[in-house]
């Protein structure tokens, strides 16, 4: 009577419902895990496509001719192609004789409820000027 047939029904029964606390448990946990890898990815995607912007910008703006309006447009032009996950934007260009910076700040769309992630890149680059 107390063989492995007898010690496996007693168990069963004394378990039964324990699967769907379980899932009830775990389901919620997976499911913010996954945002939250979701969330880093679109944090670090963002954040590339917003430094391609102040690198596209500084390029515009250190040029012989360039300006740091031409800068301001063009990475703005490029955010406005590519940065659909950056909120609140703002492009700041300062070009003096010698170089140029180029800052983009933001806030990255998030995913996870209650949370923020505010993006801020700057590029730098020396000014082309003709040396005799």
């Amino acid at each position: 009577m107390f063989g492995p047939v007898a010690t496996q029904r007693a168990r069963t029964q004394g378990e039964r419902g324990s699967t769907t606390v379980e899932f009830v448990v775990l389901v919620p946990l997976m499911v913010l895990l996954l945002m939250v890898v979701v969330q880093f990815g679109v944090y670090f995607h963002t954040r590339a496509v917003a430094t391609t912007a102040a690198h596209q910008g500084a390029e515009n703006a250190r040029i012989l001719d360039g300006t740091a309006e031409a800068g301001n447009a063009a990475a703005t032009q490029f955010l406005d192609q590519n940065a659909g996950a950056l909120r609140d934007r703002n492009v700041a260009v300062e070009r003096n004789g010698t170089d140029v910076t180029v800052t983009v700040t933001g806030e990255v769309t998030s995913l996870i409820p209650f949370a923020s992630f505010p993006l801020d890149v700057t590029v730098s680059a020396p000014v082309e000027r003709v040396v005799e």
